[in-house]
C-alpha cells in the first residue's frame, strides 16, 4: 500500500510554511527542497524506480525555489503547485483523451494498491469511481491551480497554504460526492 503517493508534494509545502513563518526565505526554500528530495527518494525506493510525479515536483521546487531566492519573492515558489497541477492535468488529459486510459484508476490500483485493502466485492465499485474521477480530475486540477495562483499572488502565506493543501482535498471530496450523487459513470 503506497498511500503517500496521494499526498505527494504536500510535505515540502508544510516544511516551507513552517520554516517561512519563523525564518528567512532562504531557510524555507532549502527546507522545502530538502523535504522534496527525501520524498522523491522514499517514493522511488518504495516503487522500485524513479517515481515521475515526485521527480517533477522536486524539479519544480528546485527551479522555482531558485527563482524565488534570486528575485527575493516567495510568490514565485508558491507557484510550484500551480505549475505541477498544470503538468499533471495535461498528463491526465493526454492519457484520457489520446490513450483512452483512466490514469487515476491505474495509479490507484497499480501504484497505491487500493485493491489490496478492499474486499473483493468493493473492487469493481472502486474501479468505476476511479475511472469516472480520471475523466474529471484534470479539470478539477485546472480550477484548483487557478485558485492557488490567485491565493499566491493576492493573499497571505497561510491563506495560500490552506488553499493549496486543504482546498485540493476538499475539492476532491466534493467532486467525488457530486459524481456519486449524480450517478456519473465512466
Amino acid at each position: 500500500m503506497q498511500w503517500q503517493l496521494l499526498f505527494f508534494s504536500m510535505a515540502p509545502i508544510v516544511a516551507f510554511v513552517a520554516v517561512r513563518s519563523k525564518g528567512r526565505l532562504w531557510s524555507a526554500l532549502v527546507a522545502a527542497v530538502a523535504v522534496a528530495a527525501i520524498e522523491l527518494a522514499y517514493n522511488s525506493y518504495q516503487l522500485g524506480g524513479v517515481e515521475p510525479f515526485s521527480l517533477t515536483s522536486f524539479a519544480l521546487f528546485g527551479i522555482l525555489g531558485g527563482a524565488a531566492y534570486f528575485r527575493d519573492d516567495a510568490r514565485l515558489f508558491e507557484m510550484q503547485p500551480v505549475v505541477l497541477e498544470l503538468i499533471v492535468a495535461a498528463v491526465f488529459l493526454y492519457y484520457g483523451l489520446v490513450l483512452e486510459t483512466p490514469l487515476f484508476a491505474v495509479i490507484l490500483e497499480e501504484k497505491v494498491g487500493l485493491h489490496e485493502i478492499l474486499p473483493a466485492y468493493q473492487r469493481g465499485y472502486a474501479t468505476v469511481y476511479a475511472t469516472a474521477l480520471s475523466r474529471s480530475l484534470p479539470y478539477l486540477l485546472l480550477v484548483h491551480a487557478a485558485v492557488t495562483a490567485w491565493a499566491a499572488s493576492t493573499r497571505s502565506l497561510w491563506y495560500w497554504f490552506h488553499v493549496r493543501v486543504f482546498g485540493l482535498y476538499a475539492m476532491l471530496a466534493v467532486l467525488f460526492l457530486a459524481e456519486r450523487i449524480l450517478g456519473v459513470e465512466p
